[in-house]
């Protein structure tokens, strides 16, 4: 049984499955990656996840954008997050530090 990590998990992986290179992917590894990437702390609050240029089709990064939500539940006073795909991916480019 496949694991629901963030809301629009299954939209995400159609976005990823049609820009990413290789068209053979491990769900569990990419869902493994994308947690690990929302899950890093961000000085605006912005979460994403980047798909580097040198693994999509075209060669540019794409970014797909996600959001956050904390969930209080009133019965045990804890307080979790949940993350939501907000869908609609973009490339750009990406320059090194050497480039600009």
């Amino acid at each position: 049984m496949d694991m629901i990590f963030f809301e629009g998990q299954a939209a995400f992986l159609e976005d990823y499955k049609k820009v990413a290179k290789n068209q053979r992917i491990d769900e569990q590894q990419v869902i493994s990656e994308v947690m690990d990437q929302l899950n890093q702390p961000t000085p605006n609050d912005e979460l994403y996840y980047i798909l580097p240029g040198d693994q999509t089709t075209k060669g540019y990064a794409v970014r797909f954008p996600f959001r956050k939500e904390l969930i209080a539940t009133d019965n045990e006073a804890t307080v979790s997050k949940q993350y939501f795909y907000e869908g609609s991916p973009y490339e750009y480019e990406m320059y090194e530090d050497e480039q600009l």
